[in-house]
């Protein structure tokens, strides 16, 4: 019998922390991190959204809203939590005004948008035509900010029974369940 090793690199076995997948480029250029919160999405356990963007805007502290460029036409964007590890880059959001913004606001195309749930169910979203997401403390643009922003989004993380979902529907029977999102979010 032959014995084969196998040695898993430490990429496989250690744990991903955000610095260290923001150190992979390995610019030197500080980048700022902003964290964006959504109520609605906190309280139903949204753990991921599967966004058409077609505009995208921050909110000041006034309430009037600047739009950004970084999502010109319609584009398919997947949002996931901080636990998940994955965040948006954008050089766009520091090109706004001099000034302090309380939100970004995505605007969403009336087709290919879902929600999916810390428990595995996905539900669409097309019903809605905008999402706001408040900013963590708020984001001040100033002349001497970082060059990029990191977007992270505060979304529930998956509950790992969710995989045994299907097979505990298979057994249980299929209920049905009433739509999570029935007036959730505000427009």
């Amino acid at each position: 019998m032959k014995k084969n090793m196998f040695y898993p690199t430490i990429w496989s076995t250690a744990p991903y922390t955000p610095n260290v997948i923001a150190d992979w480029d390995g610019s030197d250029s500080k980048i700022t991190e902003l964290i964006l919160k959504n109520e609605a999405a906190t309280s139903l356990n949204v753990s991921e959204m599967h966004l058409n963007i077609t505009k995208f805007s921050a909110v000041d502290e006034q309430g009037n809203e600047h739009f950004i460029i970084d999502f010109p036409g319609q584009n398919p964007v997947t949002l996931k939590g901080i636990a998940s590890g994955n965040f948006i880059r954008s050089k766009s959001v520091l090109s706004l005004p001099e000034g302090k913004y309380v939100a970004l606001r995505f605007y969403m195309a009336e087709w290919g948008n879902q929600f999916v749930y810390h428990d595995g169910l996905t539900e669409s979203a097309n019903s809605f035509n905008r999402l706001d997401f408040p900013i963590e403390d708020g984001f001040k643009v100033e002349k001497n900010n970082a060059p990029e922003v990191k977007l992270w989004f505060d979304f529930a993380p998956y509950q790992w029974k969710r995989h045994f979902k299907p097979l505990t529907d298979l057994f249980m029977g299929s209920k049905s369940q009433k739509p999570r999102l029935a007036n959730s979010f505000g427009h």
